[in-house]
């Protein structure tokens, strides 16, 4: 596994909010943005646009990485899961949603790996998902 790279917002492993990055984040070799689950208050809802769906989360716990997620054929109605982080060839990113990377999740019916993540958003209005 390669070493840890450096985003705008801190190391993966050591991140300061702001949860999502405003400027792109250096990864080989393109560009992305991503957000720090464990930066994200309760309520946030985080919106990620993959190559073949669109899922709402709803920070219940960024912490302990734990939202509520809508979206797709797999998450018809708000089912509550564990945000794994963002996966890639290299191993996972715990706790992170990055662009141009795969999201994994835990659920109660076993682990989820999604399309490549396009883009997202975090907006800091508590609504329902």
């Amino acid at each position: 596994m390669r070493a840890k790279k450096s985003t705008v917002v801190g190391s993966f492993t050591d991140v300061a909010p702001p949860s999502l990055a405003h400027d792109p984040v250096e990864f080989e070799p393109t560009q992305a943005r991503c957000v720090a689950l464990p930066s994200v208050s309760a309520g946030h809802v985080i919106t990620i646009n993959t190559r073949n769906t669109c899922y709402h989360m709803q920070v219940l716990d960024g912490s302990a990485r734990r939202v509520l997620i809508t979206g797709g054929l797999l998450f018809p109605t708000a089912t509550e899961v564990e945000v794994i982080g963002a996966s890639d060839d290299d191993g996972v990113r715990n706790g992170f949603v990055v662009e141009g990377m795969q999201l994994e999740l835990a659920t109660p019916r076993g682990p989820i790996l999604t399309s490549t993540v396009l883009s997202l958003s975090v907006d800091a209005a508590a609504a329902a998902v």
